[in-house]
């Protein structure tokens, strides 16, 4: 019995030393590389554990439910790396001059997130890049370019999602949405070399700048105008015939409240490119089409509108060096008063409707600023 009761001891006194030796020789469990599988095994609690908790990793319980579709066919530190992000976590520049810079911005297959465009399947690829963007995680954007991460990998995916992202909390309908958490990703993809005239993934005849015409992105057009980006770049549609550029498109429905700031913002901006002499005459021509479908009456709404094809045909007419133009525009406008008759929605400094803006917006706007 005495013997029995020695081994008995002998092996729980052998297993203890062996449990202590394991927690002192362990590696970090940090450090560990996991695959896809057990990351998302790990990630499940945060799902679990709803919005409130996951927000402070960067990402919301929906989005990190997406996660594993996106990561799944990837190497395991490179996952590892990903989750990091998708917490809200900066990566070490080790660890990632270690992966370095093609790892860095290498792009991988995401199946389960293909989808098609006009007919033609499109391989959905994910790059650290754009996860960071999806985490609003600024930080780790700029790790991964101060380490070389290439900004125009998948076909500049990064950059679209920078443009078509919304400020987190932000209303959501606004005649000029808020865009403001964006805008430092954006600058920063630029200033690492980004191409502002990339066509969108997935065969969608869209540069950024047509994308952010889309989403009333005012203050991502100006940093891509500021960056190179043309307004006059023009892609074919399906049928192969050219679509009108983001600067005719927004010309042809200047008759609208928005469109028309726009407008008048990006040619004030100083930094309008000119285009050809054949779309120049177009976005004319579709002004004087606006001003006389919306501005030929003498009521409010009218008198509105032609002070605002006033203020975008002088922008438009010293930025493109058409005076002549813009003058032979303005002449023919319903007379209107400047004071009473104008107003734009925004301030100067303004790039998105204020939060206590109503959502039926008034007739006219209260800022009156030269062109």
């Amino acid at each position: 019995m005495n013997n029995i009761l020695h081994i008995i001891c002998g092996l729980t006194t052998a297993g203890l030393f062996c449990g202590i030796g394991w927690l002192v020789l362990a590696p970090d469990s940090t450090k560990i590389r996991r695959g896809p599988a057990i990351e998302a095994v790990q990630l499940a609690g945060f799902v679990e554990a709803g919005v409130e908790e996951t927000e402070r990793f960067g990402m919301t319980g929906e989005e990190l439910s997406r996660f594993e579709d996106r990561w799944r066919n990837a190497p395991r530190e490179i996952v590892a790396l990903a989750l990091q992000i998708a917490r809200g976590r900066i990566p070490e520049a080790n660890a990632l001059h270690e992966i370095g810079r093609d790892g860095l911005s290498r792009g991988y297959p995401a199946p389960r997130l293909d989808f098609t465009v006009n007919d033609r399947p499109v391989v959905f690829m994910t790059t650290l890049l754009q996860e960071a963007v999806l985490a609003y995680n600024f930080e780790a954007a700029q790790a991964l370019l101060a380490a070389g991460a290439d900004p125009d990998e998948n076909h500049g995916e990064a950059l679209f999602l920078a443009v078509t992202q919304k400020t987190r909390g932000a209303p959501p309908f606004m005649m000029f949405p808020d865009f403001d958490a964006m805008l430092p990703f954006l600058r920063a993809c630029l200033k690492a070399g980004a191409n502002p005239n990339v066509q969108r993934y997935g065969f969608l005849p869209r540069t950024p700048f047509g994308e952010a015409r889309l989403e009333n992105n005012l203050g991502a057009m100006l940093i891509l105008l500021q960056s190179g980006a043309d307004p006059w770049k023009q892609y074919p549609g399906p049928s192969g015939r050219l679509r009108d550029s983001a600067l005719e498109s927004l010309a042809f429905s200047a008759g609208s409240n928005a469109s028309a700031e726009i407008l008048f913002r990006l040619a004030h901006s100083g930094y309008m490119p000119r285009g050809t002499q054949q779309q120049q005459d177009r976005v004319f021509a579709l002004l004087s089409a606006a001003a006389e479908k919306f501005a030929s009456s003498n009521d409010a709404k009218s008198r509105h509108t032609a002070w605002r094809l006033d203020q975008v045909s002088q922008a438009l007419g010293d930025a493109l060096s058409r005076e002549s133009h813009a003058d032979a525009l303005r002449a023919n406008l319903v007379e209107f008063n400047y004071e009473k008759d104008g107003g734009w929605y925004l301030a100067a400094d303004e790039v998105h409707s204020r939060y206590d803006a109503p959502i039926s917006a008034p007739a006219t706007g209260t800022q009156i600023w030269e062109p």
